[in-house]
This record gives structure tokens, C-alpha cells and sequence, in this order.
């Protein structure tokens, strides 16, 4: 049963007695008579909802720290007549799968629940979720919009920000033994990214137009095609001199450095001559094995973004090129290595897919010729260009 008493710092508490438990928690109101009416009328409301079984702790204190250990309670004592609420489901879901994943990936997948599911979800009982409210959810999400009036979020990102719900569902179901009620859900069609890499033209004029500091980093990209994240990744360790190779070991993901993305991504470059000299350039200075090749004004790993807004958007806007990606520098890398006639074998290895396919899906009109495969011919169309700047 529910009483009220009034602490010696002048609050009224209530003062729960259920399930064998005792629960307090403060009014935060001052015991005025006006005040004193109205606790007693939310003691009689609570009363009698516990004499019905239906009172819900949720419901008074919601922001209450004791939420969970009452519905706990509530769900040992009727093990058959009650289901935690989406919420705490999802929480434990986290927790459960939070060890199989990159922290990366491991804060996105936090980031939608908390942020999108939990505030729309969180206070439906699990067994009460279904499919018109997911495709509700879904409509709202897709009708969110940028200060310009575009859509805020793409169809793959809702896709992303929903497949935790389903996930925590398929979970659900299988525990409390009620049907999955998204067994019709279908996700929204996704478009790709149209790709937009650069002309050789475009590539020297970037270089042009790029500060000094940060010609050998765009100039390492735009050779060997690797991601963002594996270049900011780079130690002085990875690069061998002695065999001419760099080694693919690593990425570094908000400042965290994390593993490759896939197997076939640890892999080991060729360093042709026009690399060796701008390594040489970038590793002067370096003397630790662990020193990164690239850092901020800290001393610190790059972050992807930083790069991204400050480096190259404002160099292509001054090099007068259309706006794109910074990942576009991995599709030009493709994109020359094919005009220059490299095996698209070696190409893919370079850029470490597992195989050819997504060569000929996105870059066939580029491929003309295998005949080589030992990168010296895209050296040669570099030099040809007149992109690389004398030794």
C-alpha cells in the first residue's frame, strides 16, 4: 500500500509498500495544504490501481532510478502476465551485443537507440510494439528535414537507424514467446551514391591548389585509393622502405584505433618510385616506430571530418571543382588505375576488395586494357600528367 509522509526538510515523500519491497521517492513539493490535497489524491490513484494489479511504477516516476527494479519484481512474481518494457529491453540488448562490435560501431548503434528508438519506443510494453507503429516511426523519420527543406535523412539511414528495432524484436519474440509483428516489415529502397571521380586534369589541379602540408597526404591518396580512416591509420612501422610496401594494418575511427574494415582490407601496397619519394618527404622527421604519418596541430591522429571540411572542400572550391566526397579520392584512384591499363586483378587487390566485381559494376567504361599489372604504368601516366611535382 501507498501513504505519504512529510520529511523533516519540509517534502512530502511518498512511501510504497509492494511486492515485499519498500519504495520512497519525493514529491519535490513543500508541505502546503494545497500541496497535501493533492499527494493524498495521487496516494488514493495509486491505492487503488495496486488493489487492480495495474498500478505501473513508470507511471508516477517515471524518471525514478527504481523503475527497473520494480517492473523486475513485477515480472518474477506474474512471470506469464507481464513483459519489460521496450526500453529496458533495448538496454539489455546493448549490453548483449555491444562485445561483438568495433566501439565505432558499438557508439552508432547506441546513438540510434537512445537517440531515435528509445524516445519513441521506450514506454510500450514490448509485447504491445507493432508493425503501424514501426511504419508511423519510419514516416516520421523520413519527413524530417534540413534548415533548407531537403530530407534530413536518407533511406539508408533510416534503414539503419530501424534495423536495431528489429534486431531487439526478433530477440524479444524469442524470449517472451509472442509472434514477431514485423515479419511483413520490408525496408525502404536504397539509391547509391552516384560515384564522381576525378580526371587526371582535376587531380593535378587539386594538387595545385592544395596547401603545401597536405600535398604528399592527398597525393598518397589519390595513388593507392585507401579509405580515410586507413590512412589516418599509418604508423611509421607500416611503411617498409627495404621492400617497398605499405602495410594496411589498421584504422584509426574517432580517434580510436580500431582493425581493418574487412579481412581482404589488411593488405599490403606497392610503394612505385613517385610514392618512395613522397614517403620519404612525410617520414623525415619521424623517428618512433609509432609515430603517425599524419596528425593534427596536437600531435594527434586526423579525424575524417576535420579533413573534410577544412582541407578538402575549401581546396576544391578554390581550385574552382565541383563539390564531392573526400571518399572520391579512392574512386579516382580506381578510375586511373584502369585508364592507365592495370590488371584490374591487381587494381582490386590494391584497393582491397575481395574480388573484381565491383571493378566492372562501377568502373567498366574506364577499363580498356589488362595487360600489366605492376603499377608502373600508372606511375608513368602521373608523371605524364604532369601531377607529381619534380624530386
Amino acid at each position: 500500500m501507498a501513504n505519504i509522509r512529510v520529511r523533516p526538510n519540509g517534502i512530502i515523500q511518498y512511501d510504497i509498500h509492494i511486492y515485499g519491497k519498500r519504495f520512497r521517492e519525493t514529491s519535490g513539493m513543500p508541505a502546503t495544504p494545497k500541496n497535501l490535497k493533492i499527494a493524498k489524491a495521487t496516494i488514493k490513484q495509486i491505492n487503488a490501481e495496486i488493489d487492480l494489479n495495474t498500478f505501473q511504477y513508470r507511471d508516477y516516476f517515471p524518471d525514478s532510478k527504481k523503475v527497473e527494479f520494480f517492473e523486475q519484481l513485477q515480472r518474477d512474481k506474474y512471470p506469464d502476465r507481464f513483459y519489460p518494457y521496450f526500453d529496458d529491453f533495448a538496454k539489455k540488448w546493448l549490453a548483449q551485443q555491444a562485445p561483438k562490435w568495433k566501439n565505432s560501431y558499438r557508439k552508432t548503434v547506441e546513438r540510434n537507440v537512445h537517440h531515435y528508438l528509445i524516445p519513441f519506443f521506450g514506454n510500450t510494453l514490448i509485447n504491445e510494439i507493432y508493425l503501424n507503429q514501426l511504419d508511423q516511426f519510419r514516416q516520421q523519420l523520413t519527413e524530417m528535414e534540413k534548415e533548407d527543406g531537403s530530407r534530413a535523412l536518407s533511406n539508408a539511414r533510416v534503414n539503419n537507424i530501424l534495423w536495431p528495432l528489429i534486431s531487439i524484436m526478433i530477440m524479444a519474440a524469442e524470449e517472451f514467446k509472442f509472434d514477431y509483428p514485423f515479419s511483413r516489415y520490408r525496408a525502404l529502397r536504397e539509391q547509391k551514391a552516384d560515384s564522381s571521380p576525378m580526371t587526371l586534369q582535376e587531380v593535378k589541379r587539386f594538387l595545385d591548389y592544395v596547401e603545401p602540408a597536405w600535398y604528399d597526404y592527398f597525393l598518397l591518396r589519390f595513388m593507392t585509393g585507401m579509405r580515410s580512416c586507413e590512412v589516418h591509420g599509418l604508423q611509421l612501422k607500416h611503411i617498409d622502405f627495404d621492400h617497398r610496401l605499405i602495410k594496411v594494418r589498421q584504422n584509426v575511427v574517432n580517434g580510436e584505433i580500431t582493425d581493418v574494415k574487412t579481412p581482404k582490407s589488411r593488405r599490403d601496397l606497392p610503394i612505385n618510385d613517385i610514392l618512395s619519394s613522397s614517403l620519404e618527404r612525410i617520414t623525415a622527421t619521424l623517428t618512433e616506430p609509432d609515430d603517425f604519418l599524419f596528425t593534427n596541430s596536437a600531435g594527434e591522429p586526423l579525424d575524417t571530418r576535420y579533413i573534410g571540411k577544412q582541407v578538402w572542400h575549401p581546396t576544391l572550391k578554390r581550385a574552382g571543382l565541383k563539390t564531392r566526397r573526400p571518399y572520391e579520392t579512392r574512386h579516382t584512384a580506381a578510375v586511373l588505375h584502369l585508364a592507365a591499363h592495370e590488371n584490374p586483378l591487381y587494381v582490386s587487390q590494391l584497393l582491397g576488395h575481395s574480388n573484381t566485381r565491383l571493378l566492372f559494376e562501377i568502373y567498366a567504361p574506364y577499363v580498356f586494357n589488362a595487360a600489366r599489372n605492376d603499377g608502373s604504368a600508372f606511375s608513368d601516366l602521373m608523371r605524364s600528367g604532369g601531377v607529381v611535382k619534380p624530386d
